[in-house]
């Protein structure tokens, strides 16, 4: 039933648009036997001012068309940007709580957050965003932090960014470890050497480094 209600409505469209390019052959056609029909004299000023009345036409049309567009683009930026910057405000909020010790409650309160943002998501993100939000998600839910977690938070960043219509050239894979893991340089080593290690692995890493005296971290 789906399937024949949509192809009732193309082969409406069809018929509305063979329809349409009809009236404009026959009034393309009409007025040029008009033309023909009148003397040189009447024709060239005819011509003159039906060109230029439809030039400053399409002129506005385009116009108008286009100070839409960047009006319905502006909308859309602004609220993208405001519901991201609301997410990130949460997702580092919770992440530093984490970090801190606290993570039981930091996953206690993502998860309603989570709802509401992906409600958010559906409405007015673009397909690359959903995509990355999914794949960080599904991973994540697996309860094992490990380097992939951070390079899928990192692919959903780059999504964000992208989506908001920022550059995201130059910017190296592990930019997101760099800027904020404590010991960005030491997990990108590690996870080139395992792609699936985990963060408890570096936390214990850098436990160990911790108790060494200066002079020997220095060696």
């Amino acid at each position: 039933m789906h399937r024949l209600k949509k192809f009732a409505l193309v082969l409406i469209g069809l018929f509305l648009l063979a329809g349409l390019i009809a009236i404009l052959a026959w009034g393309i056609s009409t007025f040029f036997s008009y033309l023909a029909s009148i003397p040189k004299e009447l024709a060239a000023p005819l011509i003159a001012a039906s060109s230029t009345i439809l030039v400053a036409t399409l002129t506005v049309m385009i116009g108008r068309y286009y100070e839409r567009k960047r009006e319905l683009d502006a909308l859309y930026r602004d609220k993208k940007t405001e519901i991201y910057d609301e997410f990130l405000k949460e997702f580092f909020s919770l992440f530093f709580t984490a970090e801190e010790g606290s993570s039981s409650e930091a996953q206690k309160d993502l998860v309603p957050f989570l709802r509401e943002f992906t409600r958010k998501l559906i409405l007015w993100s673009g397909p690359e965003v959903i995509e990355a939000f999914v794949a960080w998600k599904d991973h994540l839910a697996k309860g094992n932090p490990d380097a992939q977690s951070i390079f899928h938070t990192e692919a959903f960043l780059l999504a964000i960014r992208k989506d908001l219509r920022q550059s995201n050239r130059g910017l190296r894979k592990g930019f997101f470890a760099r800027l904020f893991l404590r010991e960005g340089a030491l997990f990108l080593a590690m996870a080139e050497k395992n792609p699936n290690v985990t963060l408890d692995a570096l936390a214990e890493v850098e436990r160990m480094l911790a108790a060494q005296p200066n002079s020997t971290r220095t060696e």
